[in-house]
């Protein structure tokens, strides 16, 4: 545990020399360290190389028209600004519509609304129709029901197909997953 902490302090110093931002006391410990540890000295001698192919390499110019084709790529602002406001716009007049249709919709037939006559005869229809979607709804379970009862070998094998299917959407999400586990494994 120890010698890892030291080697870890000893990889910081190796990157501040690089950077050249390393002090005379801290230059000593790296070189006492890396005269008595073989597989530093392997790895500061890797560092150095490929710092000084970084560092003998030429700065590759970009090619001709690169700014002019990346800026013409970059979205223009007022037509985005310019869209998201029409939306904004659309979305308010969506809420502020229906709301000026009830109100002009009272306004015109607010006297015919007020008479108890129509009030009662809508009140009358709305009755009649829960009562037929409840009576429709009992006998779609009533039905239901006498089917469980007389055929329990269907629904066993639709609770074996369910189960079926959420034992494959497992084992296929297990599928998907793996190769990016495969990937971070590799990685480390």
């Amino acid at each position: 545990m120890e010698k890892d902490l030291e080697h870890e302090s000893t990889f910081a110093l190796m990157m501040d020399a690089l950077d050249g931002e390393l002090s005379n006391v801290n230059r000593l410990t790296l070189e006492s360290h890396l005269q008595t540890c073989p597989d530093c000295q392997r790895e500061w001698l890797a560092l150095v190389a490929i710092d000084t192919l970084f560092r003998q390499t030429p700065a590759i110019s970009p090619a001709a028209g690169f700014t002019q084709r990346t800026l013409a790529r970059l979205p223009n602002r007022k037509a985005r600004m310019w869209a998201i406001s029409t939306v904004y716009g659309l979305l308010l007049l969506s809420g502020i519509i229906p709301v000026l249709l009830i109100g002009l919709f009272i306004t015109r037939f607010g006297q015919f609304l007020t008479q108890p006559a129509l009030v009662e005869s809508v009140l009358d229809s709305l009755r009649n129709v829960a009562q037929i979607f409840g009576t429709v709804l009992t006998a779609l379970l009533n039905g239901v029901g006498q089917f469980v009862i007389n055929q329990p070998t269907v629904i066993g094998w639709l609770l074996v197909m369910v189960g079926i299917v959420f034992v494959w959407g497992g084992v296929y999400r297990q599928l998907l997953g793996q190769p990016q586990n495969r990937l971070v494994r590799r990685e480390n």
